[in-house]
């Protein structure tokens, strides 16, 4: 019986040395998660990187909405062109500035109505696949087909339907160039500057003149084919003062007040002020 309790005793003791070990290892862990002092500063730093990503895009899609529009290297149309975007590319905003959105770094296109639809949302993935932007030797392709469009070289006088192809293919590439009197580059563009670019960079020469000269210049047609030429009188002044580029179907391209962009025929203001068709 001594023995026994003896026996319970030390274990008594055992268990009594052994509760303040315990307690003290508990306090020991819980000490050191509430501390927290290498975790806190790694979480500080972590979260508001997702923010700061995000403020670069404005969670808008740019749709575009004609056959092909410029992208150029920045938020200006006096910017170089690099390369094209086609209809029903759609892209997201990254910024906006100057009448332009940035659809990826360094690539600007215009926000213009008359040439893109602004939306909410992301871009379908089908729509963003294989856009000219998505990789530096796409880009660069693109910003080369761009140049050729725009460039011009001492090739062969081309026949009249590659002729009417290029023009109206030189004459898109300039939508969404801004409007300026007496302006004849892509930074900015009157009506009869606009035309003498194009006619020059699509295999033609001529001459920078007014409208007058360029329907006085011209064959006169009555069924017009794309690339052929659209007059407009008594306009901003008497006799013939406006003009634009057939691309089929009813539209014309010309430069307006708004800049480069496609328009209808069928608008009753056209229609009011109609000269006739003519062809280099």
């Amino acid at each position: 019986m001594l023995k026994k309790a003896n026996r319970t005793v030390m274990n008594m003791g055992l268990a009594a040395l052994l509760v303040p070990a315990a307690l003290t290892f508990s306090t020991t862990s819980a000490s050191a998660n509430d501390g927290g002092a290498a975790p806190a500063p790694v979480q500080e730093k972590v979260t508001p990187s997702v923010p700061q990503q995000q403020a670069t895009t404005t969670n808008q899609k740019v749709i575009v909405n004609v056959s092909a529009l410029n992208i150029r290297q920045g938020a200006s149309f006096s910017s170089p062109v690099v390369g094209t975007a086609t209809q029903g590319q759609e892209f997201a905003i990254l910024k906006e500035a100057n009448g332009l959105v940035e659809i990826a770094p360094n690539k600007w296109i215009s926000k213009s109505s008359s040439y893109v639809t602004i939306a909410s949302g992301k871009p379908s993935a089908n729509q963003v696949k294989g856009v000219s932007t998505s990789t530096p030797s796409t880009s660069t392709a693109s910003a080369s087909t761009s140049a050729a469009q725009e460039t011009s070289t001492p090739a062969p006088a081309p026949t009249t339907s590659t002729a009417s192809g290029s023009t109206v293919n030189v004459a898109r590439s300039l939508v969404g160039s801004p409007y300026q009197w007496a302006g004849n580059t892509p930074s900015g563009f009157d009506c009869s500057g606009f035309i003498a670019y194009v006619f020059n960079h699509s295999g033609h020469s001529i001459s920078r003149t007014s409208v007058a000269n360029y329907w006085n210049m011209a064959t006169k047609v009555s069924s017009p084919q794309p690339g052929d030429l659209v007059f407009f009188q008594n306009t901003y002044t008497s006799g013939p003062s406006h003009m634009g580029i057939y691309i089929g179907n009813g539209q014309m391209i010309h430069a307006g007040s708004h800049g480069v962009a496609v328009a209808d025929l069928d608008v009753s203001y056209y229609q009011d002020h109609f000269l006739g068709y003519g062809r280099f």
